[in-house]
C-alpha cells in the first residue's frame, strides 16, 4: 500500500456551498471532525447490514469498506431539497452518510449533476470488477471519490486513476482523498475518451450511463480485462477479447446519472423538444402507470425507447407523465386515463414493447448480453447468435 504512513483521522468539515450550488467547498472550513468512535461504529453498522443481506461477501472489500471514511469524501448534500452537512445537523448528517442511500451532492437549478452512489450498488459493482492485487483500475466518473478511495484501499493509490469532467467535482475530491491518506491519479476531461496516456488497464469501472460502450474502453482495456459500466438501465460486464472488440452480459440494475461531455452538457430530461401540438384522442388503457417502475420492463423500454424522462404529480407512481426528445408526450392517470401529444402516439408504443416483452417471457435484465465491435454493438437476448437482436450506439 502506498498510502501516507500516517493515516488521517482529523478531517476538515466543509461548511459552505460553493457557485455551481455543489454542497461543499474545500476552502471553507467551518469546523472540524474527526473519524471517531462515532463514525466507525456507524461504519461498522453499515458494513454489517451490507454483509447480512449477502450484498458484500468478500473480505477484503468488506475491510476497505470498513476502514475508508464515507463522511469525509461526502461531507455535504441534499435531501428533499434541503442542504445538510456537519455545521447544520451533525447527527442526520452522519446517519444518511453511512445508510444505504444515494445522496445528491451537485445540482443545477434545473438538474442534478452529481450523487453519491448508494454503498450496495458500490460493493456489487467493486466485487464484480474481481480485481486482483497489482492490477490498474481507471474509474471513470469521479463524483465524490468515494469508489476512488476503495481501489485506494485495495490496490494502491498508484494503480488507481480516476476521471471526471467536472474540475469543481475532481478538485474537491483529490483534495479529500489527500486528506484521507489516498493519492490516486484525478484527472478532469471527458471520461468518455478514458486515459490514452496510461494504458492499459487491467479494468475499467465507470459510474455514469452511457447508450453505447465508448471505444476508447475497449482500446485502453488490456485483452482479458474487464470492463463494468451502465448501459440504458443494466449493468454490463464485459471481457476484452482483443483489440475493440469485448462481450459479456448484464449482472443487474444500474439506474445512474447520463454520460455529460462537458460539465454543462445537457442531463436527463433536459433535451425534452417543444411538445408538438397535436392531440391524440383520449382513451382508457389497460397497461397501468406502475409498469415504468417495473425493473425488468424498464431495461426492454430503455433498450428500445431510450431518453424518456418522467414526472409523477402529487408523487405517485400510478400518476405518469411521460416526455421523448421529438417532443411525444404521455400521461396516465390512476384510473387508467390516457391523454397523449406530440407526433406519435407515445404510450400505444409502449403498450407495444410490453407485448413484445411478455411474448419472449418477460425476461429480466440479466437474460441479455452485449458484443461490442470496432464496427458495431449489440444487445443480445440469452445467447449471442439469438434471433432477438437490438443495435445499439
Amino acid at each position: 500500500m502506498d498510502r501516507t504512513p500516517d493515516r488521517a483521522t482529523h478531517f476538515p468539515c466543509p461548511g459552505d456551498r460553493i457557485e455551481r450550488d455543489s454542497v461543499d467547498r474545500d476552502s471553507g472550513v467551518t469546523d472540524t471532525t474527526t473519524d471517531s468512535d462515532q463514525t466507525r461504529a456507524l461504519r461498522r453498522e453499515m458494513v454489517t447490514a451490507l454483509v447480512n443481506d449477502g450484498t458484500l461477501a468478500d473480505d477484503r472489500w468488506r475491510d476497505a469498506f470498513l476502514t475508508v471514511p464515507r463522511h469525509v469524501l461526502v461531507p455535504a448534500y441534499y435531501q428533499a431539497g434541503a442542504h445538510i452537512d456537519c455545521d447544520m445537523d451533525r447527527q442526520r448528517w452522519l446517519e444518511l452518510i453511512y445508510s444505504d442511500t444515494t445522496l445528491v451532492t451537485q445540482r443545477r437549478p434545473d438538474a442534478v449533476t452529481s450523487s453519491g452512489t448508494m454503498p450496495s450498488l458500490v460493493a456489487m459493482m467493486l466485487q464484480a470488477l474481481e480485481v486482483q492485487d497489482g492490477h490498474r483500475v481507471l474509474q471513470v466518473g469521479t463524483g465524490t471519490g468515494y469508489t476512488a478511495a476503495l481501489l485506494c484501499e485495495w490496490l494502491g493509490s498508484a494503480q488507481v486513476t480516476s476521471i471526471d469532467v467536472d474540475a469543481d467535482l475532481t478538485a474537491a475530491a483529490r483534495n479529500r482523498l489527500r486528506r484521507c491518506g489516498y493519492t490516486p491519479t484525478v484527472l478532469t476531461a471527458d471520461g468518455a475518451h478514458g486515459d490514452p496516456e496510461r494504458t492499459p488497464y487491467d479494468r475499467i469501472i465507470a459510474t455514469f450511463a452511457v447508450a453505447s460502450i465508448p471505444p476508447a474502453w475497449i482500446d485502453q482495456t488490456r485483452p482479458g480485462g474487464i470492463v463494468l459500466a451502465p448501459v440504458f438501465s443494466g449493468l454490463a460486464k464485459l471481457t476484452v477479447t482483443s483489440q475493440g472488440h469485448a462481450q459479456g452480459r448484464f449482472i443487474g440494475p444500474g439506474y445512474f446519472m447520463r454520460h455529460r461531455a462537458t460539465p454543462d452538457a445537457q442531463t436527463d430530461g433536459e433535451s425534452v423538444a417543444e411538445a408538438n401540438e397535436r392531440h391524440w384522442p383520449q382513451r382508457t388503457t389497460e397497461l397501468p402507470a406502475s409498469v415504468y417502475y417495473d425493473s425488468d420492463f424498464r431495461f426492454m423500454l430503455d433498450l428500445t425507447m431510450p431518453r424518456l424522462s418522467h414526472g409523477n404529480p402529487g408523487g405517485a407512481r400510478n400518476d405518469l407523465i411521460l416526455h421523448a426528445p421529438d417532443g411525444s408526450h404521455a400521461h396516465v392517470d390512476a384510473e387508467g386515463a390516457l391523454t397523449q401529444s406530440g407526433p406519435r402516439r407515445l404510450w400505444d408504443d409502449i403498450e407495444a414493447i410490453h407485448q413484445t416483452w411478455r411474448c419472449l417471457g418477460a425476461p429480466p435484465r440479466e437474460r441479455f448480453g452485449l458484443t461490442v465491435t470496432p464496427q458495431h454493438q449489440t444487445i443480445w437476448l440469452d445467447t449471442p447468435d439469438s434471433d432477438h437482436q437490438w443495435q445499439v450506439g
